[in-house]
């Protein structure tokens, strides 16, 4: 039959070889063979049909092998021959036999999906770990559905008798007429004794799995031996399929040549070829023709097809992070019968790892994708450059020339540019994209104020088709969308982490670091780069983050431990564009944030800014020059909370009462601040957790309390360090007077909150800051610096320390006598006369006049001493100081005032104990409540009272 010459339209398969002997095998299983196409050298492409399908066979170019190659050479075929549908790429390749896999010289091994694997594995693209073991990244797509069809019936065949299973043996007995590719011309199986026949003789056996490709032939056994553990096993290694599974859509079948080990030998190249052939056609033949055309062609499918590029891409190292992984997974990636958009935004705290989290994922599915378009969105200008850089790749025709030529510096229009590739992601048959905009951190909503601000949705595709990923701190911008919020990790990933950057693993000596950096993947990969280029241990380090934390955070000159793959580089530096919006956006906020810095990082709420400001006019001065009305307005404060949240540099707190921020961020927020900031800041952090202790008699004080303390711990190490006491002694100006006053007095309720807390060591520290600070700013003899004595007192005798209780209350005492005159007959009687004058007044308003008030102290002092006294068996000392106490109360409230009786009670105990009665220490129950703490004459029954309330109504304190 004379040869036919058909046009380049009617043939749909396309065959690829890599070697000569390979292509050889190919033309004998050709049922016809056609003459070479107009315009297409008859060296380059062999033409025939086999079967019911007219077939392109194409060889690669001598001395030229690998992935890249073969993707060219496929490339070719597609352009020259645009309606081929899908390929076979059909050889020879090396075994790796194994227990599961009973693979021999001669077998043919068929790319199939197994597990996580397409049918084919590129087993030298990835990252290398420790040991050379190697961490595979990225996915190949699986063969044409009908081929793997096809190969289906092939493997059923084999549990029937039919016609169609002989098919094989007869597509392989064609070669019997070729000599060259006999089985006996191979030789002896290396692995098996001359003698040895395979079962069942001459049959081919097929196995069906992944097939290993790269770049490099494998030729030691225990190198392929390890590749297939990693890869979960698999059939053969081979140097081709790799650079064809994305771009052009194939099965892989390899005939075994070898054992890709030493024993490596061409003889058995040329039969291998054969019986790889022999099984293309017997799976070609099993393909209908009605399926061929109802498959789109290869050159359509890919028209728009622009391959992945990493400029510009984050390629740095990275750890698994599951869970984001599969958020990201389950939103973006295509959908089968599914054509509309999908759009998510991915927001967080900066240095959480969202950049990390959308390269990981655009290098993992490229292949899943026609195109990949990686945008800066760190500014406007910045994204339109981005969009000009990737209209240079866009295949030639598909948008103006000119917008191809602009990225090269031929000039031109941008704004043009940015139309013309919108336009092309908007083409109806392009719609297998994705798009990653990354860093979008610049609130649109301020475009007045930032000229580099944009509304990123003016930069998408108006076609309803692809896949967008947005990076951002913004939270607004998952309004666009679905949205993700990324996390820290947890302390398995956070190990991760810190092991793929210092190059070992994380024990128990590294719990401490991991938990001051709490999940922050910037922190972990700063702190465990730092550790591996100095060779700093955990202990060192963890030490100079607590104490030279800027010094240590702060970025080197570019030189020095270089974070690469994160934009901003550094910890010190990676939220300052989010800070300096804030600040731009709602000053308050901004201050907030530093005055956080000086309060526990969890759980603040606006009570505890209220507080203060409700018990003093002074705090709410103060407070207002840092914080406008956010703390007399819960509005206010609710604002800015709400633009720190739209950065997400802050978040609600777990039990969703309060609000929290993240611990490294907590440090950042302290360590941007000047001398003086740190200063101000601090003492005005002392002031509104102190005045926020709550009275007992509050409602639900004792929750207040617990969510006062992590608080109170952290203005403590301030207060403990005096670098806000000593600070406040020095200014000395009068102006400072009444600060300093207040000031003492928060130090001292935060002592309160240590009693009612059972922290007697630190209420001690807190009682003996402030008596320091009263002594120095008020003097010795000032009425509060005796409050604090007696709190001392007080606080001794309740820890056992009877003899420093006894020289605290006498001290206290010797002060009240100063500070109220020796001659306590005249004090009493004009005591006594001013409660009558005022003793209408004090029941009704609740006022009582300042020498009562001052007064009264003293005669508590008197009291406690008398316990003390009756503590220590000293009865008649006892005695005398109850009556001192008594004689004072009677004279200024009169004889039948509720504190009167129980003094009394004390007396008459004192006379039953002389005759042999058994008094406890401290008589009754209330004493200590009335000896303690000052009667509201308003009451008829006493009542107990907190220590803040005592101390508070001694200095004038109103309830409002």
């Amino acid at each position: 039959m004379a040869q036919r010459r058909l046009d380049a339209a009617a043939y749909t398969v396309g065959w690829i070889c890599a070697l000569p002997v390979e292509l050889a095998a190919a033309q004998v299983m050709l049922d016809e063979e056609h003459l070479p196409h107009v315009g297409v050298s008859s060296t380059q492409y062999t033409l025939g049909r086999i079967g019911s399908h007219n077939v392109v066979l194409a060889c690669l170019p001598a001395g030229q092998m690998g992935i890249g190659a073969a993707a060219f050479s496929a490339g070719q075929a597609m352009s020259n021959f645009p309606s081929i549908r899908f390929g076979l790429m059909v050889g020879v390749g090396g075994g790796a036999p194994s227990a599961e896999a009973d693979v021999r010289l001669g077998d043919v091994a068929v790319s199939q999906p197994v597990r996580q694997h397409g049918g084919v594995v590129q087993y030298d693209f990835g990252k290398t770990g420790p040991g050379g073991r190697m961490t595979h990244t990225g996915s190949l797509n699986a063969p044409p559905k009908v081929l793997l069809h096809a190969v289906t019936q092939l493997r059923a065949y084999r549990y029937q008798d039919s016609q169609d299973r002989g098919s094989l043996v007869m597509h392989l007995s064609a070669f019997d007429q070729h000599p060259y590719f006999s089985r006996e011309k191979a030789g002896p199986d290396v692995l098996f004794k001359a003698t040895y026949h395979h079962n069942g003789g001459a049959t081919l056996s097929i196995h069906y799995g992944t097939i290993a490709s790269g770049n490099q032939v494998i030729k030691d056994g225990a190198t392929r031996d390890r590749l297939s553990e990693e890869l979960g096993g698999v059939l053969c290694f081979e140097m081709e399929a790799a650079g064809l599974m994305n771009d052009f859509p194939c099965l892989v079948v390899r005939g075994i040549c070898d054992y890709a080990d030493s024993h490596k030998n061409k003889a058995w190249q040329p039969y291998a070829a054969a019986t790889a052939a022999a099984c293309a056609k017997a799976i070609l033949s099993l393909v209908s023709a009605a399926e061929v055309v109802k498959t789109v062609a290869v050159g359509k499918a890919y028209e728009y097809r622009v391959p992945f590029n990493l400029k510009d891409v984050p390629a740095g190292k990275f750890a698994e992070r599951p869970r984001d992984t599969e958020a990201l997974e389950r939103a973006l990636l295509p959908q089968e019968k599914v054509k509309k958009r999908r759009l998510l935004a991915a927001y967080g705290l900066g240095g959480v790892g969202k950049t990390q989290l959308a390269a990981n994922f655009a290098r993992r599915h490229q292949n899943s994708f026609s195109s990949v378009l990686w945008l800066d969105g760190s500014s406007g200008s910045s994204l339109k450059q981005s969009f000009a850089a990737f209209a240079s790749r866009i295949p030639a025709g598909q948008i103006p020339e000119a917008s191809r030529l602009y990225a090269a510096n031929r000039g031109g229009d941008i704004d043009a540019v940015l139309r013309d590739v919108l336009g092309w992601l908007s083409i109806a048959d392009n719609s297998g994209w994705l798009l990653v905009v990354d860093n979008v951190d610049r609130d649109d909503r301020r475009c007045e104020e930032d000229a580099e601000a944009y509304n990123v949705e003016e930069y998408l595709p108006e076609a309803d088709h692809g896949s967008v990923l947005i990076t951002t701190r913004l939270r607004h911008l998952g309004q666009l969308g679905e949205q993700w919020e990324v996390k820290k990790v947890d302390k398995k990933q956070a190990q991760a982490i810190f092991k793929t950057w210092y190059g070992k693993g994380v024990d128990q000596e590294g719990d401490e670091l991991l938990g001051l950096l709490d999940g922050l993947p910037l922190a972990l990969a700063q702190a465990a780069a730092y550790m591996n280029e100095t060779g700093t241990g955990f202990d060192t380090y963890t030490r100079l983050y607590r104490e030279q934390w800027r010094e240590l955070m702060e970025p080197y000159d570019g030189r020095q431990i270089p974070l690469r793959s994160y934009a901003n580089g550094s910890v010190a530096t990676t939220w300052t564009i989010s800070y300096t919006a804030v600040r731009r956006k709602n000053e308050a906020a901004a201050n907030l944030l530093l005055l956080w810095a000086h309060l526990d990082n969890s759980s603040l709420w606006h009570g505890l800014l209220a507080a203060a400001s409700h018990k003093s006019a002074v705090v709410a001065e103060q407070t207002a020059a840092w914080l406008g009305e956010m703390a007399r307005s819960e509005v206010e404060f609710t604002k800015a909370i709400g633009t720190l949240r739209s950065y997400s540099l802050v978040e609600e707190a777990g039990d969703q009462t309060g609000h929290s921020t993240h611990p490294v961020v907590h440090q950042w927020a302290l360590h941007v601040q000047d001398d003086k900031q740190r200063t101000v800041l601090s003492r005005l952090a002392v002031v509104l957790v102190g005045l926020a202790v709550p009275m007992n008699d509050e409602k639900k004080y004792w929750e207040t309390q617990a969510r006062l303390l992590l608080h109170a711990e952290r203005c403590e190490k301030n207060v403990v360090r005096k670098d806000i006491t000593d600070q406040g002694a020095e200014d000395g100006a009068s102006e400072q007077k009444e600060g300093e006053h207040i000031l003492l007095w928060a130090v001292c309720n935060l002592g309160d909150l240590y009693i009612d807390q059972g922290k007697l060591d630190k209420a001690e520290n807190m009682y003996t800051q402030a008596l320091e600070g009263r002594w120095k700013a008020l003097g010795a003899e000032h009425t509060s610096t005796l409050d604090s004595v007696h709190c001392l007192a007080i606080l001794y005798r309740d820890q056992g320390k009877l003899d420093k209780a006894e020289n605290m209350y006498m001290q206290a005492l010797q002060g009240y006598k100063k500070a109220l005159g020796e001659d306590h007959t005249s004090i009493l009687g004009t005591v006594n006369n001013l409660g009558d004058l005022y003793r209408e007044q004090v029941y009704e308003k609740a006022v009582v006049p300042e020498r009562i008030s001052t007064y009264v102290p003293a005669l508590n002092t008197m009291w406690a001493l008398g316990s003390l006294s009756n503590c220590l068996g000293r009865v008649d000392e006892a005695r005398a100081w109850y009556s001192k106490a008594l004689c004072g109360y009677e004279k200024m409230f009169g004889e039948s005032h509720p504190k009167c009786q129980p003094l009394r009670d004390n007396l008459l105990a004192l006379d039953d104990t002389e005759q042999g009665g058994n008094v406890p220490c401290g008589t009754a129950v209330q004493e200590r409540v009335y000896s303690e703490g000052f009667m509201d004459p308003r009451h008829s029954q006493p009542a107990p009272a907190s220590r803040r309330h005592r101390v508070l109504k001694k200095l004038g304190w109103k309830r409002t």
